[in-house]
């Protein structure tokens, strides 16, 4: 890319200098975005995959009224101009000159579906790992997390502790190590194919830095197992909810989807005939739950649905009731 173009007058003052205040405000950041990444509603925000590191929970996220961005995964973040110079790695005049009015060439490498698939393969690859050099929660502050839940009880060995980060980039580079609860994701065969970081302070509680949770390799379609493969298993969205449902009901396979997102899409072993969704009592739980009823009963599962009868969610009636 070059400058060599004329600029438009308009971002010109009256000393011919760029207008960086008029550029900045006339200039769409989320346009700019779309180009390297897909973007979603999220509130008054705009959400999606960072297109600067690999993940698999969308934490990018564009503010068009602010005319910003910011990851909370990889820290990221700036106004329109920083995000074209991350994008095309040029300097700060040049991204002026480029966005006044220069050409603007998007850098197709970062949206190519073969470079896609190989981001996600290295993602799986890094969850494995990750969880392979994961420890048992004994003694750890997972374990004063899941106490703190009410949820520690004979906690399953899908469940682990790490010191992880909660970003890599092309290079090699990762974030600094931060305490974290891990679970591990099983696809239908149960093969572990990723883990959900849940990030935790230097008191076993869920840290207010950034996002706390992130999942790394694949999610849709697997589930946390807390039970084996079994004729009837009760899926709950968080790993929360469902520790709280396998103590609600003993003996019950309890699986978890790490999400309402995920709630409807999870790929049950043939062995699996009955499904028991216990969403939250909130109403995107309920939508999800209801999501799930339909997608499972379409799938030809006998299925029912489980709502808690206090508190939003399976760990806070767990709580409420064991207080």
């Amino acid at each position: 890319m070059t400058g060599a173009r004329p600029l438009p007058a308009r971002y010109l003052d009256a000393k011919g200098r760029i207008d960086i205040a008029r550029l900045k405000a006339e200039t769409s950041i989320t346009k700019i975005a779309a180009d390297v990444t897909d973007l979603k509603p999220s509130g008054d925000e705009m959400k999606g995959l960072c297109p600067f590191h690999a993940e698999d929970t969308a934490s990018f996220f564009v503010n068009e009224s602010k005319k910003v961005f910011h990851c909370h995964g990889c820290e990221a973040g700036g106004d329109v101009i920083d995000l074209h110079q991350r994008i095309h790695n040029v300097d700060f005049r040049q991204a002026c000159l480029d966005l006044a009015g220069a050409e603007h060439i998007v850098p197709t490498t970062l949206k190519d579906p073969i470079i896609i698939a190989l981001r996600r393969a290295e993602s799986v690859k890094r969850a494995r790992r990750i969880w392979q050099e994961a420890t048992p929660i004994g003694w750890s502050l997972t374990e004063t997390y899941l106490t703190r839940r009410g949820v520690c009880h004979a906690v399953p060995g899908s469940i682990r502790h790490a010191h992880v980060s909660r970003w890599w980039d092309a290079h090699g580079r990762e974030g600094r190590r931060e305490p974290a609860m891990l679970a591990a994701l099983q696809d239908r065969e149960g093969g572990v194919c990723g883990i959900q970081r849940t990030f935790l302070d230097n008191e076993g509680r869920k840290s207010s830095r950034g996002t706390p949770r992130l999942s790394l390799g694949r999610v849709r379609g697997c589930a946390v197992r807390f039970g084996p493969v079994a004729d009837t298993v009760m899926l709950a969205a968080s790993v929360e909810d469902g520790l709280a449902v396998r103590l609600m009901f003993p003996g019950a396979s309890v699986w978890a989807a790490v999400g309402d997102g995920n709630l409807p899409n999870v790929r049950f072993p043939d062995a699996v005939r009955r499904v028991i969704v216990c969403g939250d009592a909130d109403d995107p739980g309920r939508i999800a739950a209801a999501a799930a009823v339909t997608a499972y009963a379409a799938a030809g599962l006998v299925v029912e649905d489980l709502v808690p009868k206090a508190g939003k969610d399976f760990n806070e009636e767990w709580l409420l009731l064991h207080a």
